[in-house]
């Protein structure tokens, strides 16, 4: 900004504060409640928050998650040539099954990127495209979450199916948890196992209603997915934020600002 007695160059382009922070909580994660079960919520609620939330972050999410997409894409088919150079043949079912779930494991970062991205919407915290790539750091860990949440899933669905399912739903915000409040892979599937089996169903019937909205969705041309897909992340930050930041915290975030009232940061669109 120029000083006050200088002259304003007319023909100046105008500055914009590009860079506006969003509104933040400050609040500490309730962990120790959490895993005592002192947290509520209700489908409806949950699916409602997050239809509300998903405003403004669309076109993030789907930027982001193109680019992780080809990402996926090319390390799973140079693997996959590997293989076939190495075997003399293609894979079996099995092979490339545990073969993936190994990708996945070693590109966890930007799995938790995405997540974040919708915990730190939830949380009412900036968040934009550059969030999904901002994980790095803690790339050790969340490989080993990874392979340790894909090596007790795939275990408990060799076993009748059902203890898979469990393990699931179970463990489905280790990956927050590590990320938000930097637990090891071990502590993290721990909370969220003791903290979600105190409401598993619900938090089960939530996931089960939002995949069913989600696939008929694709029914109709596909298009409704550029709403559904990003509502249906926004359902795991929102979940995480009411089990995890409860009760009071949870009450103090819903009612800040919202992050879609003010100028977004860059990258924040949609």
């Amino acid at each position: 900004m120029p000083p006050m007695d200088e002259p304003r160059n007319p023909y100046q382009p105008p500055n914009a504060e590009l860079d506006v922070a969003l509104p933040t909580t400050a609040l500490p994660a309730n962990i120790e409640g959490a895993i005592a079960g002192h947290y509520d919520f209700t489908i409806g609620e949950v699916l409602d928050e997050s239809w509300k939330l998903i405003k403004g972050i669309k076109a993030s999410f789907w930027g982001a998650a193109i680019v992780v997409g080809l990402i996926f894409l090319a390390v799973e088919v140079i693997v996959g040539m590997l293989l076939v150079a190495v075997m003399g043949d293609q894979p079996s079912q099995i092979v490339s099954a545990v073969v993936n779930g190994l990708v996945g494991a070693l590109l966890a970062p930007f799995t938790m990127g995405i997540y974040m991205m919708f915990v730190r919407r939830a949380l009412g915290q900036p968040a934009s495209f550059a969030t999904v790539f901002s994980y790095f750091s803690k790339y050790g860990t969340a490989v080993v979450a990874g392979l340790l949440v894909a090596v007790f899933t795939y275990l408990g669905l060799a076993l009748l199916i059902i203890p898979g399912i469990y393990l699931a739903v179970s463990y489905q915000l280790t990956f927050q948890l590590v990320a938000d409040q930097n637990l090891s892979p071990s502590e993290a599937m721990r909370t969220s196992r003791k903290a979600i089996g105190h409401k598993w169903w619900r938090v089960f019937g939530l996931g089960l209603v939002v995949a069913l909205l989600t696939g008929g969705s694709a029914f109709m041309l596909l298009i409704p997915l550029i709403w559904t897909v990003p509502w249906m992340m926004m359902t795991t930050g929102v979940l995480y934020r009411r089990i995890f930041y409860a009760p009071a915290r949870a009450a103090v975030i819903a009612t800040a600002p919202s992050p879609a009232a003010g100028p977004p940061p860059v990258g924040v669109s949609g």
